[in-house]
């Protein structure tokens, strides 16, 4: 699904979740988008019940979303600007890139007047810094290829990113929320709605441009070096040479055939032969230094080679990586229920949603599973029926990974593995629990959406009337966030109030 059109269908699935006596979108045109958007691309409904969610489902739900939204366009005038808020602006490319460039130009002129050291910053600090960033892709590139990404290391750094990415995101569309709220409470209730799922959509999508616009800035800083380089040679007269209390000219020579090398035998451009001519080039006091002109054009290629070249491929190659996922990639799992039941709903009403409920550790009591349901139909904006497993004890982790359901019951909408907020999470049990309930859940078609849920009930039963409670609650709420962080997944409590 195009990365440009996931905004659209958020909203109408704020919309819809939060709007259920179609005060806002009325039913005749949902279900009139649906028929013509079903019509139009060759699709039934059974293909969103049983089939693996592709390419022509997730052009459906993006067309669909697109009739809905001009619908919506022309009550509520306030939900363009929403959607022009989201969108990555075009003008912020350029001023990042522009300003690069300048940055690079102005980096030319930290030199000694008229001087050029061959052996210190910018140049050689502009390069090693870009190694450095090489040499971090690389090595996150082979750890997730050779499958030595600790579960409980990356994925909590890449969620803590992603939670800050997120609450960036949403605070100036809160704004409109507000004001959205004060004219029309359902509105506010779907803005308000649709600002918490693109906040917790958005960061790999915002986090993905981002990478490829710093490659691009990083290329256009070397640029501009180079530029500056050229532009003050043409104006002044440079010399080059070098300085050093530590290096001696047999050094020198070295770090130049290392450094310069490559751009030597590519520009032609002849580097000294010998220690002697490199000692001559050394400033002392007495003389030194030599034309800055040959040595300009070494820098420059230079740059070229190890940091132009270089992050203009990996931002192509991200771009490509995009592209491939618009172009090949589905639905994206968070919205494949959604997206089941929209196209579900035309002709036949709204069908009532599956969730397999998984306990571990314990016996969930009668009223938190009836808290567990509302919870979830409120979750998926449906009416919700359980499915639920017989509770896996201590010593059958292997078991977690079954996802069986009945022979002809319709796909699960969503997996709810439940846990007890009064059992301390331990990666030797319910991280394998988690794990192999979460790979399962990758590996099924079509994919339900994963809700790792703990019930505070039997915390607070356990807790009495303490005096610490409250703290001693928050303590065991961060504790199972930061666990199931380290697995890439979130937490969803299962309230006290509601359980009760």
């Amino acid at each position: 699904m195009r990365a440009q059109t996931i905004p659209v269908v958020l909203l109408i699935k704020a919309v819809e979740e939060t709007d259920p006596t179609h005060a806002l979108l009325p039913l005749a045109d949902r279900e009139q988008a649906t028929r013509e958007t079903l019509r139009s691309l060759g699709l039934s409904t059974a293909d969103f019940d049983t089939a693996r969610p592709g390419r022509r489902h997730a052009r459906a739900l993006s067309e669909r979303s697109r009739r809905l939204a001009a619908s919506l366009d022309q009550r509520f005038p306030v939900l363009r600007s929403l959607l022009e808020r989201v969108r990555w602006p075009a003008w912020l490319t350029v001023l990042l890139l522009l300003g690069a460039l300048v940055s690079g130009m102005l980096l030319s002129a930290l030199q000694e007047p008229r001087r050029i050291n061959i052996l210190a910053f910018p140049f050689l600090g502009v390069i090693a810094w870009n190694f450095v960033i090489y040499l971090v892709l690389g090595a996150a590139w082979l750890r997730s290829v050779s499958g030595l990404v600790g579960p409980a290391v990356t994925p909590a750094r890449g969620r803590g990113l992603a939670a800050v990415a997120g609450r960036a995101v949403a605070r100036p569309l809160r704004a409109i929320a507000r004001r959205s709220g004060e004219v029309h409470a359902g509105l506010g209730r779907a803005v308000e709605a649709f600002v918490a799922d693109w906040a917790r959509l958005s960061p790999p999508i915002i986090g993905a441009r981002a990478r490829r616009l710093l490659h691009l800035c990083s290329a256009a800083l070397a640029l501009g070096l180079i530029a500056g380089l050229y532009f003050r040679g043409i104006v002044f007269r440079y010399e080059a040479g070098w300085e050093s209390t530590f290096l001696g000219p047999s050094q020198v020579f070295d770090v130049l055939r290392l450094v310069y090398g490559p751009a030597a035998r590519l520009s032609g451009v002849v580097l000294p032969a010998s220690t002697e001519a490199v000692a001559a080039l050394r400033w002392d006091g007495a003389g030194g230094g030599g034309d800055a002109a040959s040595w300009i054009h070494l820098i420059a290629v230079t740059l070229a080679i190890y940091v132009v070249i270089p992050r203009t491929v990996l931002a192509a190659v991200g771009w490509l990586a995009e592209l491939r996922s618009t172009l090949f990639s589905g639905i994206p799992p968070s919205l494949t229920g959604y997206a089941r039941r929209a196209f579900g709903a035309a002709g036949r009403g709204m069908r009532s949603a599956v969730a397999v409920v998984t306990p571990y550790a314990y016996e969930p009591p009668a009223g938190t599973m009836a808290a567990l349901q509302s919870m979830l139909a409120r979750h998926l904006g449906t009416p919700v029926r359980l499915a639920t497993q017989p509770p896996l004890h201590y010593g059958e982790e292997a078991l977690a990974g079954r996802l069986e359901t009945d022979a002809g019951a319709p796909p699960a909408e969503a997996h709810v593995l439940l846990f007890s907020l009064g059992a301390t999470p331990e990666s030797e049990n319910h991280g394998l629990v988690v794990t192999a309930v979460r790979d399962a859940v990758q590996r099924a078609r079509p994919a339900p959406e994963l809700l790792i849920v703990v019930d505070e009930a039997p915390y607070a039963t356990r807790m009495g009337l303490d005096a610490s409670y409250e703290g001693r609650l928050d303590e065991r709420r961060q504790l199972w966030r930061r666990f199931l962080a380290g697995y890439g997944l979130e937490l969803t409590l299962l309230q006290v109030q509601e359980a009760a």
